[in-house]
């Protein structure tokens, strides 16, 4: 499980590494991933950093990979995976590696080239043999001649005895229309416009993509209009293409064109077949080759963040590194410069530091969801207690409260244990699908809720929206046959006969119970209440363990205990009032302390409130459940109302008068001998003074008060508001019954299971589909979604608002892992910026 509890001790490291063993000794770190660095040079542009001539080697390289990449996705050339993936590219390596890809560049340029010029002219070829053979029936048998006056051309209003000029040619079909109405606005209607019946789909010679066009046929008279159509074919991109004059000419043109159409076919199949022969030889290779250069680049980014010394012949950078990496770090650099063979060797040393660590908690595969829960909200302050530890157990449990149901809950179990079982596979996959990766990556997640809301559907009593019967009811039938069949709606008495208790959660007899909406109403939620206070007095008790740790004791007797008094006086007692209740009344017996007589634990509460007397519910009945309750509730109120001062003045006082000690304080002089001898054995183990203990030290006294005001008002407001928060898993619990029920109700029962005839064995098949259908999409998928996030709402502001700051910044180390994985999750538009993205944060 790692580091859970809180985040890893950091270590600020200062890290001296020789010019000829940086390179190899950032690779090694950069594979293991446990080193964030700090940039030595904020003020140094990225041009005029050390190693930008090899930064824009890589990132050329990467360039023409990249272009490598895009023709291979053109033509559908599987890339295999590497079976082992290769160290970074070394500098050494680098140019040879550069005439390697401007060779393949080059090589796939010029194929490309010559591709698209043969598509080019099998696409001219395809539209003159499609033109010619469309306007065949337009043009009929006659001869395009000076005099031809084309008796076939019916609506052309067209002058006798002027010259005539013909334009075929081929357009858009999107953009015909108005390429007919351009045409028909510059000539006024003086060109004689027909297209073709059928339409031509096909494919561009530059992107490979689908086209559809139409043949159209274009006669004016005069070459002034003809100068005019030319120009808007050149405006809407018109292909236009010369007709023969007479029919057998076009004949003749038209088998020609077939001939040459099947000549250029055969040799675009060829070209294609060495084409695809190449990309295959260089997409084996394509994939180490990215990795290569993506993990050079990344190393080369992180060596501009050191600076060089004086001499230039030592690069100093500084680093957080986890304590308990720090061996592994230093066996690393030692390793490295006894193999290169240096002659002075790369170290490391710590260092004193005033900043604010980063935040580390280590995960693994079953932690790692719940982490992500947690720091979606906010990244915890350093060494700030870890709300993702409690979180495994409490987000499926109150996730289960909202979704109890056994069936549903096995769907649930049945897909998560799928994906655990082949999780291997689908990681190796490495889908770019982004719901698919949130889905999985919260595998564990949804295993741990399935399992819950199995327990939980036991407890309910509740599998697809019916009861079972695992064991025989409390209720005994003491109603004859007789009374059975006259009456519909029967009244069964707790103080009649009955049996044992029943101990697996709620009774079976109840599922079938007129009033079983108000009885589960009343149960959930008053459970619903007692979950959310044991909840939040929870969270208030991980805050004493934050105070403690953080040594801000003090906020211990001025904050924890006035907010734990505050909500047990209040809301605690409200929790104790339901279990008097339920232990002190009974149906089964009579008089005071029977059914009739239990008070309304909503009016004690109010009454508590407004100060006043409770009434009794009967003549013969007590207000109280017993004596002296009024007394005791008014104790609470007073204890409850005391604490809002001490919460508000207390903070601010005591920091008020600590920070004035402080300053009255006079400075003691320290010899230069004594500071010296200090400065190793002192400083070293002095903790960092967090952010927010400076700006208390600078805060007068009015800042303290109105930040202490805002955080009373909130706490008090919020501990009803919170409180009132946690009904809603009641409210969706009650939901997921009723839409279950209604499911079985009116579509199985009802359409499916009524039906005894021969046609009612199929209808059962096919209503039973659609009823699988509606379960998933809607109680499962849908419901389960609405649960999930109602139950991430009252772990982020209900539980985690009680001790949580989340105001740190987490460790993004230098890892090739992280680098290659954020690079592959992004969109082909993005990815040349990842690398520099990651290299900047380490």
């Amino acid at each position: 499980m790692g580091s859970m509890l809180r985040s890893d001790k950091m270590a600020l490291c200062d890290i001296y590494l020789q010019p000829e063993a940086a390179f190899e000794i950032l690779s090694q770190l950069g594979e293991v991933g446990c080193v964030q660095f700090l940039d030595m040079n904020p003020d140094v542009q990225a041009f005029q950093r050390n190693y930008i001539t090899e930064v824009c080697r890589c990132a050329e390289m990467e360039r023409k990979l990249r272009y490598v990449e895009a023709e291979l996705l053109k033509d559908n050339i599987y890339v295999p995976d590497s079976v082992q993936e290769p160290k970074a590219l070394q500098p050494n390596e680098m140019i040879a590696y550069e005439n390697i890809l401007e060779k393949w560049k080059n090589d796939i340029t010029v194929m490309s080239e010559n591709h698209t010029k043969l598509n080019k002219s099998y696409l001219e070829l395809n539209e003159m043999l499609y033109v010619l053979s469309q306007i065949g029936p337009l043009l009929g048998d006659n001869d395009m001649r000076r005099d031809s006056k084309f008796p076939n051309l019916r609506g052309a209003d067209i002058l006798p005895g002027g010259h005539l000029i013909v334009m075929p040619g081929v357009v858009r079909r999107s953009k015909s229309y108005h390429f007919e109405m351009m045409l028909w606005r510059v000539s006024r209607g003086n060109i004689y416009y027909r297209q073709a019946t059928e339409d031509k789909i096909l494919k561009d010679p530059f992107t490979g993509m689908e086209i559809r066009k139409v043949a159209f046929l274009a006669v004016c008279q005069g070459e002034e209009l003809s100068t005019r159509m030319e120009k808007i074919f050149s405006g809407f991109r018109v292909n236009s293409y010369p007709c023969p004059e007479s029919a057998k000419e076009r004949l003749e043109m038209i088998s020609q064109l077939e001939t040459r159409m099947s000549d250029l076919e055969e040799i675009l199949s060829k070209s294609k077949y060495i084409r695809c022969k190449t990309l295959r030889t260089v997409g084996k290779q394509w994939q180490n080759g990215i990795v290569q250069v993506k993990k050079a680049k990344a190393i080369y980014h992180t060596m501009n963040l050191f600076s060089l010394d004086i001499t230039k012949k030592c690069l100093i950078g500084q680093c957080w590194i986890p304590e308990r990496d720090l061996m592994r770090v230093q066996d690393i650099l030692v390793e490295c410069s006894e193999t290169i063979g240096t002659n002075v060797p790369s170290f490391i040393s710590k260092t004193t530091f005033s900043m604010s660590p980063p935040t580390f908690n280590r995960t693994n595969k079953y932690t790692h969801g719940f982490q992500v829960l947690i720091n979606a909200y906010g990244d915890s302050m350093y060494r700030e207690l870890n709300p993702a530890l409690y979180t495994i157990i409490s987000f499926p449990f109150l996730f289960a409260l909202m979704f109890g149901d056994m069936g549903h809950a096995l769907i649930l179990l049945s897909f998560s244990t799928w994906m655990v079982k082949n999780e291997e596979k689908f990681i190796a996959m490495k889908s770019r699908n982004e719901i698919w990766n949130i889905i999985f990556g919260g595998r564990y997640i949804i295993l741990l809720m399935g399992m819950f809301s199995f327990f939980s559907g036991v407890v309910y009593n509740d599998c697809f929206g019916r009861s079972i019967v695992p064991m025989p009811s409390y209720w005994v039938n003491t109603f004859s046959s007789e009374a059975l069949a006259k009456q519909s709606v029967l009244n069964l008495d707790p103080k009649g006969k009955t049996r044992n208790l029943y101990l697996l959660g709620v009774d079976p007899v109840w599922g079938v119970a007129k009033n079983n909406i108000i009885y589960e109403n009343s149960i959930k939620m008053k459970f619903s209440i007692i979950v959310g206070v044991l909840h939040m007095i929870f969270g208030l008790n991980l805050s004493v363990v934050n105070h403690w740790y953080l040594n801000r004791r003090y906020l211990i007797v001025f904050q924890f205990i006035p907010e734990i008094v505050f909500l047990t006086c209040i809301f605690m007692w409200l929790v104790l009032l339901m279990f008097f209740k339920w232990f002190m009344y009974s149906g089964k017996i009579s008089g005071k302390r029977g059914a009739n007589c239990a008070p309304q634990i909503l009016i004690l509460f109010i009454d508590m409130f407004l100060w006043t007397k409770t009434k009794p519910v009967g003549a013969n009945c007590d207000a109280y459940m017993f004596n002296k309750q009024e007394l005791v509730q008014k104790i609470l109120m007073i204890i409850a109302i005391s604490c809002i001062p001490l919460l508000l003045l207390g903070t601010p006082v005591y920091l008020y008068c600590t920070n004035k000690k402080k300053t009255q304080k006079p400075d003691v002089k320290v010899s230069d001998f004594r500071r010296y001898q200090r400065r190793d054995s002192d400083e070293e183990r002095k903790e960092p003074k967090k952010t927010s203990e400076k700006e208390h030290d600078s805060s007068s006294f009015g800042d303290l008060m109105i930040h202490q005001a805002v955080h009373t008002i909130e706490f008090v407001l919020s501990t009803i508001s919170h409180t009132a928060s946690y009904l809603r898993l009641w409210a969706l619990s009650l939901a997921h019954v009723e839409l279950s029920e209604m499911l079985w109700n009116m579509v199985l029962s009802k359409l499916a299971l009524r039906d005894y005839s021969m046609f009612g064995a199929i209808k059962v098949f096919i209503i039973f589909s659609v009823w699988v259908m509606f379960t998933i999409s809607i109680l499962v998928v849908m419901e389960g979604l609405s649960a999930f996030l109602h139950t991430l709402r009252l772990h982020w502001v209900e539980f985690m608002s009680k001790f949580y700051i989340g105001g740190g910044y987490p460790f993004r180390p230098f890892s090739f892992e992280n680098i290659l994985t954020a690079e592959t999750e992004k969109s082909k538009g993005e990815k040349g910026g990842a690398t520099h993205d990651n290299s900047n944060n380490v």
